[in-house]
């Protein structure tokens, strides 16, 4: 192989890289209901801070993708997933600046 070859082939190994985790991280920003569903809220209050949440995500003021990770973390837990989401968030969230 090549030396033109090699450096072609690295290239397009990259760009496939870069377009899928682009499109991976398009197809991750949660809504309301997903959250909601996902960390089995039942208080009206843990209702509220998700679309709190939400809300600040989707102005720009918090970070879509550190909620987005937040989620998949505490989703994973056995119990309790809800308050492992609020906790993890407000302290992520702190640690850049932004109180909850």
């Amino acid at each position: 192989m090549s030396r033109f070859q090699c450096v072609s082939l690295a290239l397009i190994v990259l760009a496939i890289g870069i377009v899928g985790s682009s499109v991976r991280a398009n197809s991750t920003i949660l809504d309301a209901a997903t959250i909601k569903a996902g960390l089995h809220t039942a208080a009206p209050e843990d209702e509220g801070f998700v679309e709190r949440v939400v809300d600040l995500s989707n102005q720009g003021k918090l970070p879509a993708k550190l909620v987005d990770s937040t989620f998949q973390w505490a989703r994973k837990k056995p119990r309790n997933k809800f308050q492992y989401f609020k906790r993890g968030l407000i302290l992520r969230a702190r640690r850049i600046g932004i109180e909850l």
